[in-house]
């Protein structure tokens, strides 16, 4: 099943479903056959570390893959693994968790709070403001090449089994999370839980799992969280919501050609930006269902929550600039941007 038909599946949403961007996407143009001719057909390994639950994070991951192989004109074709664990030339998962490999990939997934640039900034700041040069250079310390391929459009829900009105009401309580929001639940008292992401998604519905931030409103439901978690505030640990990258091993692409990469470039932000499409025409209608269909109980963060949140999240972002020279590089690059981007917001209001 795919999202659109999960859409459909899930109740009262229907007429926004059959809207629904989710195709897959050619972009950049296909080689001719003289081109494709002219080159050995490749192919390459694609990890997948996700479960392969209808329009979840798995689905969106082989709509990226069959897209690149269309756009390629079957050029380049996948064997897509799902948790593999030896190396893959090319591999999907959110940027958020590369911070177990140095804090700075924070910024180019999302930082938590009212530190990080909206998903579309993002990208302007990846695009033309620097940052993907930054991010080359520090993904390329660890063999790989990344580009954003993905996003859980902004404000990512935090599902809980109980109520969350205050910051201690999260005290002792064990969450799912990725990447700096593990600093931030740490810091309200909580016991983050963090693992490579199939583990995160097998602790989902764990007995003594309290609670978790995970993707948009149409992952989490295809990962069942809604049927465990009747509690969702909007936007808890901050409006940005966090990306998801392909990441490409160097040795894979640098085999590309100039117009093979360019080609990769294009069709991942392209699933970018149709991720954020998604996330944005099904929000409100897959809210209604959800509340419908297992009475999840929606709301904002309260006042003193959002306060504690913000006060630790600048703590962290804090932090994390100044763990060491690049930290600080990439810190000035998007605090620059950041800040000229609300400027320009200003002048336009």
């Amino acid at each position: 099943m795919d999202r659109r038909n999960f859409l459909k599946s899930t109740g009262g949403i229907a007429a926004v479903a059959a809207g629904c961007a989710s195709t897959a996407v050619q972009a950049g143009g296909a080689p001719d056959a003289a081109h494709v001719a002219a080159k050995e057909r490749r192919t390459f390994t694609f990890a997948c570390p996700w479960e392969a639950h209808p329009a979840g994070f798995a689905g969106d991951a082989h709509r990226l893959a069959r897209s690149i192989e269309s756009a390629l004109n079957g050029a380049v074709t996948f064997d897509i693994r799902t948790a593999s664990t030896s190396p893959s030339d090319f591999a999907v998962s959110f940027v958020g968790a590369d911070t177990s490999l140095h804090p700075a990939f924070a910024y180019f997934g999302g930082l938590p709070g009212s530190e990080a640039l909206p998903p579309r900034d993002l990208d302007d700041w990846l695009s033309t403001g620097g940052g993907q040069e930054l991010w080359d250079e520090l993904s390329g310390r660890f063999g790989f090449k990344a580009l954003l391929a993905g996003h859980t459009g902004p404000n990512t829900v935090l599902w809980s089994k109980s109520p969350v009105s205050r910051p201690e009401d999260l005290a002792g309580r064990r969450v799912v999370v990725r990447g700096l929001d593990a600093d931030v639940i740490r810091a309200l008292g909580a016991i983050p839980v963090v693992a490579d992401e199939r583990r995160l998604e097998q602790a989902l519905p764990a007995a003594d799992t309290d609670a978790a931030a995970w993707g948009g409103l149409v992952q989490a439901s295809a990962a069942g969280l809604p049927q465990h978690f009747p509690f969702a505030v909007t936007g808890a640990l901050g409006a940005a919501g966090g990306a998801v990258a392909l990441k490409i091993s160097l040795s894979a692409w640098q085999s590309l050609s100039a117009h093979e990469q360019m080609i990769f470039s294009t069709v991942a932000n392209s699933e970018f930006r149709l991720s954020l499409a998604d996330a944005g025409a099904t929000r409100s209608a897959v809210e209604n269902a959800l509340v419908s269909r297992y009475a999840t109980r929606f709301s904002r963060p309260s006042a003193d929550f959002a306060a504690a949140v913000s006060r630790i999240c600048a703590a962290v972002v804090a932090h994390t600039a100044a763990h060491d020279a690049t930290s600080s590089r990439i810190d000035r690059s998007y605090t620059a941007y950041r800040r000229a981007s609300a400027a320009e917001s200003a002048e336009l209001a």
